[in-house]
This record gives C-alpha cells, sequence and structure tokens, in this order.
C-alpha cells in the first residue's frame, strides 16, 4: 500500500467515525451550549421560527428518504441535496439565537463544519458509487446546501409519513421540546 492510499484509508476511516458517532460528539457541544446558555426571551419568536421551518424541512424529507436503496430526488430533494442538514442547520440557528452567547454560535459552527462538512463529502462519494448513471446529473443540477429555485425534473419519490416514521424522524421532535423546556427553567 503507497503512503497516498494509506492516508485515503486513515481519512475515511475518520470520516466513518465521525459519520457513525456524530450524534454522541453533539451531546457534549450541546451539554455545554446549554451551560453557556443565558435564554434571552426576546428571540424566542425568531429561534421557533427557525427551528420550526428547520423541524418542517426535516420532516418533508425524512418522508421521501429511502436510505441506500433509492437516490431520492423528491420533495426537497428536488432543491438541494441535502435537506436534512440544512433543516438541522436552521434549528441550530433558532436555539443559538434564543441562547444569547456567542460561544454556542462558535461551537454550533465549529460542530457543523467538523463533522457534518466531511460527512456530506463521505455521503456524495457513497451515492456516486451506488447510482454512478444517476447521481452524476442529479448533482450537476441540484446544489449540495444551498436550494434553488429551479426542480430536479424526475422526482423519484412521494412523501409518506410510514417514512418519516422510519427514519425516526420523531427524535428530533422530542429533542425539540426537551430543549426549549431546558431552556425555559436555565
Amino acid at each position: 500500500m503507497t503512503t497516498v492510499e494509506h492516508r485515503e484509508n486513515r481519512g475515511s476511516a475518520s470520516i466513518e467515525w465521525i459519520r457513525r458517532h456524530r450524534r454522541n460528539i453533539g451531546v457534549p457541544v450541546v451539554l455545554v451550549s446549554y451551560l453557556l446558555a443565558q435564554f434571552h426571551r426576546e428571540n424566542l419568536i425568531w429561534s421557533i421560527g427557525f427551528v420550526s421551518v428547520g423541524e418542517w424541512m426535516r420532516i418533508w424529507a425524512a418522508g421521501h428518504l429511502q436510505k441506500e436503496q433509492l437516490l431520492s430526488t423528491g420533495g426537497p430533494y428536488r432543491f438541494l441535496r441535502h435537506p436534512l442538514y440544512l433543516g438541522s442547520f436552521l434549528m441550530a440557528i433558532g436555539f443559538c439565537l434564543v441562547a444569547g452567547s456567542l460561544w454556542v454560535w462558535i461551537l454550533a459552527l465549529s460542530y457543523f463544519l467538523l463533522c457534518y462538512l466531511p460527512v456530506i463529502l463521505h455521503e456524495e462519494k457513497k451515492l456516486r458509487e451506488m447510482f454512478p448513471d444517476r447521481y452524476a446529473s442529479y448533482a450537476a443540477s441540484v446544489p449540495a446546501l444551498f436550494p434553488t429555485l429551479r426542480a430536479y425534473p424526475h422526482s423519484t419519490t412521494r412523501f409518506s409519513w410510514k417514512q418519516v416514521i422510519k427514519n425516526k424522524e420523531y427524535n428530533a421532535l422530542l429533542g425539540i421540546l426537551l430543549a426549549y423546556l431546558l431552556l425555559h427553567f436555565r
């Protein structure tokens, strides 16, 4: 094995570890953010707005996502390739607004840059391998994280609440409720 191949394998292993443990990595980030938060009630409406839009996007995406079975190009996937991550990012903005701490913003942005960007690159590589013919044209037409107004013309999925449940999106809803409850009593 060459040095370059060895480095690539180590890099892939690191990204795979981050991908599998990103939620666990996020737990200390959330705990430290909670300790630094100061619950700015005056930003609550903006916070709820960002969190609601983010969770709505996640539910819409989860209702179309059939992981590792089908290249999802329906629903929000017609406008961007990673709607779940954009939804999570919008939710993070919402919680940062109500937390009222520069350190919480720094933690949240660092978490996204260090955890989600490598995971997105890894997932893109995997999708190119799984769907070599279709993914290239899809990726060329649909941006990764910033939505386009021009919908991808070939929708492969329909929204399903059953799929939302299968993708365990209810965990995010429970997390949102718990986070606001804890911040309220802070």
